[in-house]
C-alpha cells in the first residue's frame, strides 16, 4: 500500500505496536538524541516526541525518529507482512526498482496550508535537535529530501545531505562535488547563477529511503519512490522556484545556494555515519526565502553515527535499498554468478565462481562505479558454499582460503568518502578534491583454481573433504539408537 503522508504512516505504525508517543518533556539539546539512540540500539519502536523543551508555542512542536530502523517497519513501508524475511524484502525492492512510476503534478496540497516568507522566516521554530555533544550546531537535515533541478537536463534530483541551522534563515550544507547535487551545483557555478534548493521534511518514509540511495538518472528519485509505493507521487510546485515537492509533505524549506564561495559559512563538526565527527569547514549555504508547512506539522530526523553492533536508521534502511542496487549493477556490468550481497561497512559478495579472476572482476566493477564511491572501500568475495550472513563462516573462509601474498589486492588511486577517518584530515576536504583520494582493497576468499586443481582422491573437489561434515550412516544410526543408554540426556 502507499501511505498518503507521514500521518497515515504514523497511524499504521501505532496500530501495529511499532510506535510510541513520548509525552514527557524532553530537551532538544542531546536528551532527545540519547533517548533515540538507546531505543535504536535495542531496535525498539519508532518514536514521536510531542513535548519538546522550548517548543510549546512554535510553528512545529513534534519530531519523529526511528521510523524505518527495524526490518518489520521496512516491511510495513513496502506493504508487506511484518515478519517478511530480509532476503525476500531485498528481492521485493529489487523488483520495484525495475518498475518506476512517474510522478503526477497537482495544483496544491496540504504542504501549502501555511506559507511563510520575509521576516517571519525562523528555522529555529522547528525542533531540530543537537544530536551529538561536539556537533557544531543543530542539525535539521538528517532524514529529509534535498531537491534540486539540473539546469541542462531539467531533471529533478532528490538526495539526503546533512545540513546545520546557521541562523534564522540559513542552512549550512555538506556538499560533495561528486554527488548528484554537487554536480548540479557546479553547473550553476559555471554560469554564475544561484542554485534553487528545496528541503522536504516528513512524508511517506520512502522519501528518505530513496533519497539516501545512489540511484541512476533518468528516471529520477520521484519515479523510484512511485515504484516503491506502486503509486505515483503527487507533486506541487514550490513558491520561489520551479522545484517540485510532495504535495502532502509536512514541511518544506525553499531557498538558493550562492555560486560565490565567499558566502560560505562554518559547518560542522557533525557525528557522521562512520561513527566519527566530520570536520568543521567553510561550506555552501542555503539562503531560505520561503517555508511552507502543514497545520501542526511533524518534523522528521534521525540520530546518525554507528558503533559496534549498531547502525543508524538510514544505515539500516540502506541495507534494503543499496543491496538490490549493487546486485543489479553487477549483473548489468556483465559480472555473472552473483548469489548474495552484503553492502557496507565491508562489502561481502558471494559468487558461483566460473573462472579465475572472477573475484577481481567483481571488485573492479564495484570500485569503478559511482554507485559505491562513498561506501565500497573493502570488498570480500567468497564461494557459493560460504554463508556470508554468518560471521563465523566468513572467518573460516578467510582463514582457510586466503593467501595474503596473492589474495589481498590493493587498488590504488580511487575516489572515496571524505568522511573516512583513516585518511589525513587534509585529504578529506571535499571542496578541494571533489572526493577523497582513496586506496581500495579486495580480499579474494574464493578457492584458487591454479593452486588447487580438482583431485579425484578428494571426490573431485579442489579442497580436502571436511572431516566434521561426513559421518558414516551406520555410525550415526548406532549412536542415535544408544543415546539414552549413554546417560547423556538432552537433545541429540
Amino acid at each position: 500500500m502507499a501511505y498518503r503522508d507521514l500521518r497515515e504512516w504514523i497511524a499504521k505504525l501505532e496500530s501495529e505496536g511499532e510506535l510510541i508517543r513520548i509525552t514527557a518533556r524532553v530537551d532538544w539539546d542531546l536528551e532527545l538524541a540519547e533517548i533515540s539512540r538507546r531505543v535504536l540500539t535495542r531496535r525498539g519502536p519508532a518514536l514521536l516526541f510531542e513535548n519538546i523543551k522550548d517548543y510549546g508555542q512554535t510553528r512545529c512542536r513534534k519530531i519523529m525518529v526511528n521510523g524505518i530502523a527495524k526490518r518489520s517497519r521496512v516491511a510495513l513501508m513496502l506493504g508487506q507482512p511484518k515478519n517478511t524475511p530480509p532476503q525476500e524484502l531485498i528481492q521485493i525492492v529489487r523488483e520495484r526498482f525495475k518498475h518506476p512510476v512517474e510522478p503526477r503534478r497537482v495544483d496544491t496540497g496540504p504542504v501549502k496550508e501555511n506559507v511563510v516568507q520575509g521576516d517571519d522566516i525562523d528555522l529555529f521554530q522547528f525542533p531540530a535537535p543537537k544530536w551529538h555533544p561536539l556537533d557544531g550546531g543543530r542539525y535539521s537535515d538528517t532524514f529529509c529530501g534535498v531537491v534540486v533541478r539540473d539546469p541542462d537536463t531539467k531533471e529533478l534530483n532528490v538526495g539526503l545531505y546533512r545540513g546545520m541551522i546557521s541562523s534564522k534563515n540559513k542552512l549550512a550544507k555538506y556538499l560533495i562535488p561528486h554527488q548528484h547535487w554537487g554536480q548540479v551545483y557546479q553547473k550553476y557555478q559555471q554560469v554564475g547563477r544561484p542554485m534553487p534548493v528545496a528541503v522536504v521534511y516528513g512524508w511517506d518514509d520512502v522519501l528518505p529511503f530513496i533519497a539516501s540511495a545512489p540511484l541512476a538518472h533518468p528516471p529520477g528519485e520521484y519515479a523510484y519512490m512511485g515504484g516503491m509505493r506502486r503509486e505515483a507521487v503527487e507533486l506541487v510546485r514550490c513558491e520561489t522556484s520551479d522545484l517540485e515537492v510532495p504535495a502532502s509533505a509536512e514541511i518544506v524549506f525553499e531557498g538558493f545556494v550562492s555560486p560565490d564561495p565567499a558566502t560560505y559559512v562554518d559547518e560542522g563538526p557533525f557525528g557522521e555515519w562512520f561513527g566519527y565527527y566530520g570536520a568543521r569547514r567553510k561550506r555552501p549555504v542555503v539562503q531560505v526565502e520561503c517555508i511552507t508547512h502543514r497545520n501542526d506539522p511533524i518534523f522528521r530526523g534521525q540520530v546518525e553515527g554507528t558503533k559496534p553492533g549498531v547502525i543508524s536508521e538510514g544505515g539500516f534502511a540502506g541495507i534494503y535499498s543499496l543491496t538490490p542496487l549493487i546486485w543489479d549493477y553487477l549483473e548489468k556490468a556483465g559480472v555473472p554468478g552473483v548469489l548474495d550481497v552484503i553492502p557496507a561497512p565491508v562489502y561481502v559478495i558471494k559468487i558461483r565462481k566460473m573462472y579465475e579472476g572472477h573475484a577481481r572482476q567483481v571488485a573492479a566493477a564495484l570500485f569503478g562505479s559511482s554507485l559505491t564511491l562513498q561506501t565500497a572501500k573493502v570488498v570480500v568475495v567468497v564461494d557459493e558454499d560460504v554463508d556470508i550472513r554468518s560471521p563465523r563462516a566468513l572467518e573460516l573462509a578467510l582463514r582457510d582460503r586466503v593467501d595474503p601474498k596473492d589474495d589481498v589486492i590493493v587498488f590504488p588511486g580511487f575516489p572515496g568518502s571524505p568522511l573516512d577517518p583513516s585518511l589525513p584530515l587534509d585529504y578529506r576536504d571535499e571542496l578541494k578534491y571533489g572526493a577523497a583520494p582513496h586506496n581500495k582493497l579486495l580480499v579474494d576468499g574464493t578457492i584458487d583454481w591454479v593452486k588447487h586443481p580438482i583431485r579425484q582422491d578428494w571426490g573431485n573437489r579442489r579442497y580436502p573433504p571436511r572431516c566434521t561434515e561426513e559421518t558414516l550412516p551406520e555410525i550415526e544410526d548406532l549412536v542415535t539408537r544408544r543415546w539414552e543408554e549413554y546417560g547423556l540426556g538432552g537433545d541429540l
